[in-house]
């Protein structure tokens, strides 16, 4: 699954971005999915009152609202985006709104100086209104998501690889020689390959019986980082080193 985010401020673009490169993958025959960051103190998605915001106060601590066209389901909290991206299992994810991620990203202004003070080595692409003044901003493209949305999704195809494990980055990992921040910005300049992260080249097979068992690779890395550090202590074992578990039967 690839995974792309697009930020800035307020009325620079951003929906209008999404909306136009989620129709253009689609085109193309890609599954999309989006995550919205609301930053809104007092959104709610369950109104005072309802049915559904009953259950909840009465202390339901998961609420699932089953309509005929739609299923909702509302967490009593703010869950984490690698949590978030667990429920998906699509072709493209499109995240608006969060910039404190180690994800590729677009960024959206409407003039100049929103630029500057945003722009860093995971951007990739400068788009949203900003794109009628300017085609190119140091070295970084700026493309229209109306007139350009063709080559706009181009670009998103070149560089946007498969997710890291984690999108919010560990800080304190450094397996590969950076952390998770300069390991995506070196993909991004084609210097580097995912397949560094030993998270990601360590393969897990999971096997119940005789029958694989097909894990994404968020729950592979969580079990790799839960097991390197149980066996951090054991002076036989070097991090990424193969592991193998078998549990028979009570």
């Amino acid at each position: 699954m690839k995974v792309f985010s697009v930020f800035g401020v307020s009325l620079s673009g951003k929906t209008t971005t999404i909306e136009h490169i989620i129709a253009e993958l689609k085109r193309r025959g890609y599954r999309v999915g989006s995550v919205k960051n609301i930053h809104f103190e007092k959104f709610t998605l369950d109104l005072e009152g309802s049915n559904t915001w009953r259950h909840k106060q009465a202390g339901s601590e998961l609420v699932v609202a089953r309509g005929l066209r739609e299923t909702g389901i509302l967490f009593p909290q703010k869950l984490g985006l690698d949590k978030i991206l667990s429920y998906f299992d699509h072709d493209y994810v499109v995240v608006e709104g969060v910039a404190d991620t180690v994800l590729p990203k677009i960024l959206c202004a409407g003039e100049t100086g929103e630029i500057e003070s945003r722009l860093n080595d995971l951007v990739f692409l400068i788009s949203g209104r900003i794109s009628n003044q300017l085609s190119k901003y140091k070295n970084v493209p700026v493309l229209n998501p109306l007139r350009d949305i063709e080559k706009l999704v181009d670009l998103i195809e070149e560089k946007v690889t498969e997710k890291m494990p984690f999108v919010q980055g560990l800080d304190h990992c450094n397996a590969c020689g950076s952390n998770c921040r300069d390991l995506v910005a070196g993909i991004l300049k084609g210097e580097r390959r995912r397949e560094e992260c030993v998270y990601v080249k360590n393969r897990v097979s999971l096997f119940i019986g005789q029958q694989e068992v097909k894990v994404n690779s968020s729950f592979v890395a969580g079990l790799r980082m839960l097991l390197d550090g149980l066996l951090a202590q054991q002076e036989y074992y070097n991090p990424g080193d193969e592991i193998k578990i078998t549990i028979g039967k009570k």
